[in-house]
Order: C-alpha cells, then sequence, then structure tokens
C-alpha cells in the first residue's frame, strides 16, 4: 500500500519537464548568418539562412526569421511560414499572427494560405479568434480550406463551436464545396462523422454540444479520414500513407 502512495506521489515531486532549448553556439552562429543574410539583395543567402536556423527555439532567431514573412520574395517568405510553422518557441505563432494580420499578407492567396495552415499546425486556442474572423470574406479554395482545417487542429470544444459558427453563416453556395473540409475537421475534434451534410453536422452538434468531450488527438478510424488528416499536416518531404504503395506528399491539400 505505500509503495503504492509512493509511485503515485513521485511524479509530482518530480521537476516540470524544461521548455525545448537550443545550443548557445548554434544560436549564435544562427543569429549572425540571418542578419548578414537580410544585408543581401539575393534571396538564395535569406532562405538558406532561414532554413538552417528553422529548428532553433531561441527567441532572437525566430524574430529574425519572422523578418522574412514580409520578404519582397515571396519564396523568401515561403521558407519564413514553413520555419515558423514547425519551430516550437512560442514567439513562432506570434510572429506568424502578427503577419496574418497584416493588409499586405493576403496580396498573394496562395502565400496567404500557407501562412494560415503555419498557425493551425500549432493547435493553439489562441488562434480561433484569427481563424475564424470573417471567414468567407475571403472566398479563395486554399485560404478558406486552411482555416478550418485550422481550427479542426486546436482540441478545444470552443474550436468546435467555431467551426459549427463558420456552417451557419455559410450559404448554401459557399459551403458546398468545403463539406469535406468540415467533415474532416469536425471528426478530428469529436470521432463522430455525420458525412457531407451540413444539416446533420448542425444538428449533431446542437444534440450533443452540452456533453461535447473533445479526444487529446484524432482517432485512427475510419482510416480514409486519418490518412487524409495526416497526409494534410505532414512536414513537406515526409512519408504519408496513400492509397496502395507508400509514397511521398505531394501538397495535395489532403484531398
Amino acid at each position: 500500500m505505500l509503495l503504492t502512495l509512493l509511485l503515485a506521489v513521485l511524479p509530482l515531486l518530480q521537476d516540470p519537464p524544461k521548455p525545448v532549448e537550443s545550443d548557445p553556439a548554434r544560436v549564435k552562429a544562427a543569429v549572425s548568418e540571418l542578419k548578414e543574410a537580410f544585408t543581401k539583395p539575393e534571396a538564395g543567402p535569406r532562405m538558406r539562412a532561414i532554413e538552417s536556423a528553422a529548428s532553433l527555439a531561441d527567441a532572437e532567431v525566430v524574430g529574425l526569421i519572422g523578418k522574412g514573412l514580409g520578404d519582397k520574395d515571396v519564396a523568401v517568405q515561403k521558407s519564413a511560414i514553413e520555419a515558423l510553422r514547425f519551430n516550437p518557441h512560442k514567439k513562432a505563432l506570434e510572429e506568424l499572427h502578427t503577419r496574418a494580420k497584416q493588409k499586405a499578407a493576403k496580396e498573394d492567396l496562395p502565400t496567404y494560405a500557407t501562412l494560415i495552415r503555419a498557425i493551425g499546425q500549432h493547435g493553439s486556442p489562441s488562434s480561433i479568434d484569427l481563424l475564424n474572423d470573417n471567414p468567407w470574406a475571403t472566398p479563395d479554395m486554399q485560404v478558406l480550406q486552411a482555416k478550418i482545417l485550422g481550427l479542426g487542429q486546436i482540441r478545444t470544444k470552443e474550436a468546435v463551436k467555431a467551426l459549427t459558427d463558420m456552417m451557419e453563416i455559410a450559404g448554401i453556395n459557399n459551403i458546398e464545396p468545403f463539406m469535406k473540409e468540415f467533415r474532416l475537421a469536425l471528426w478530428s475534434l469529436t470521432g463522430a462523422d455525420q458525412g457531407l451534410s451540413r444539416e446533420l453536422w448542425l444538428k449533431w452538434y446542437r444534440d450533443n454540444k452540452d456533453k461535447l468531450k473533445v479526444a487529446e488527438k484524432p482517432a485512427s478510424e475510419p482510416k480514409e479520414l486519418a490518412a487524409r488528416w495526416r497526409r494534410y499536416w505532414a512536414k513537406e518531404g515526409d512519408e504519408v500513407e496513400r492509397e496502395g504503395p507508400p509514397r511521398r506528399r505531394k501538397g495535395d491539400g489532403g484531398k
């Protein structure tokens, strides 16, 4: 009995997990390389410096990478977005949020869609308002897909409500092309599957919202939905499931 009690208490006495840290020498070198790269007129040095520093969880490094989000060269912007998409430092998401709120971010919609997906990748409740802000104002397929699936990455009841709110305010003509995304996002959060019917999903939510529980991670069934979900959020170059022999991801938007 005493041994059982000690085993139960032991985890509470241990130090909490430490945040991800980066080697000071690597950080110093990355800061120097990034500062130098942003003085060059060519895009290549900036892209290489950003990609080299992408995994460093350091505030100064992340801030310098963030400069690339507003770069005049779209290729540099995309390098910065991809770097911050997976960087574990909290400032990475802050940089992405700041850029997404700028009018200039929407001048190139494919890049803006990539930015929105990077925000969703972090799965932070702090992104809900941004992803759900006047969602139908930018009727671009990739942008709306990124907003819908981004909400599906945020594992809270508030994200489920945001998705159903989006469905409520959308007209039939608006929502029909995106029901595959709504189905995937809502399945990810709730484990339920009401297919491609807006009416069935809204009824399901009304009937279940008071007792709704969001699982820590998506279910593994149906396999088709689980594979689509993993495929959309995979890092470029990762091996992902497809029908037939495994192949590399080709940026098909999870479809």
